[in-house]
């Protein structure tokens, strides 16, 4: 069983090394904290590009990007997809976590 610190840390991990076209423009990608839900099963854990979060420039803004997942059993990771949006991502995978 994990604790919260280390989803996020394991959840962080995950989003290195950050693309190159980030690094170029002296940018990174961060998880916005305030975001996090957090699920009987685990953490769900939201990011985008720290220069767009301080300053909501949507020339910043990253596209595509669907939650990560952290299981608080045995903090695997689990990036969803985008497609439809967070909340139909997390429906799929709750749905799937289900299934035997």
């Amino acid at each position: 069983m994990i604790d919260k610190e280390t989803a996020y840390q394991l959840a962080l991990d995950s989003l290195q090394p950050p693309n190159l076209e980030l690094r170029e423009r002296g940018d990174s990608l961060v998880i916005v904290e305030h975001a996090t839900l957090e699920k009987e099963y685990g953490w769900i854990f939201f990011y985008n590009s720290r220069k767009y979060l301080e300053t909501k420039n949507e020339r910043y803004l990253l596209y595509g990007g669907g939650p990560i997942v952290v299981e608080k059993a045995d903090g695997s990771i689990h990036e969803l997809g985008s497609a439809g949006g967070a909340k139909y991502q997390i429906e799929l995978y709750e749905a799937q976590r289900k299934k035997p």
